[in-house]
């Protein structure tokens, strides 16, 4: 079964990343609960096995430091896969 990892983020870090991260798609923390509960939903009814992996702002930040990568949504989701499989700590 083929594994994807999706970015946990906690409820302190929301306003931050929200502010932070391009294209971000929650003004409130539990909007983005809901749309991640749905996401879930949806790559495990594809066959997916989905993995959830903490992401707080401090990480976002440190990762677009660290690699000169753009503060959007696309390089948050990343961050939860580099830290999954090693390549960030």
């Amino acid at each position: 079964m083929p594994t994807t990892y999706l970015p946990r983020v906690a409820a302190a870090d929301h306003e931050i990343l929200r502010h932070t991260v391009d294209n971000y798609p929650a003004d409130t923390y539990e909007k983005w609960l809901r749309l991640q509960t749905k996401e879930i939903a949806n790559w495990r009814n594809s066959g997916w096995d989905v993995v959830m992996i903490d992401v707080s702002a401090d990480d976002f930040a440190r990762y677009c430091r660290d690699t000169g990568a753009s503060p959007n949504f696309h390089t948050f989701r990343g961050v939860a896969s580099a830290k999954a499989i090693g390549k960030f700590a």
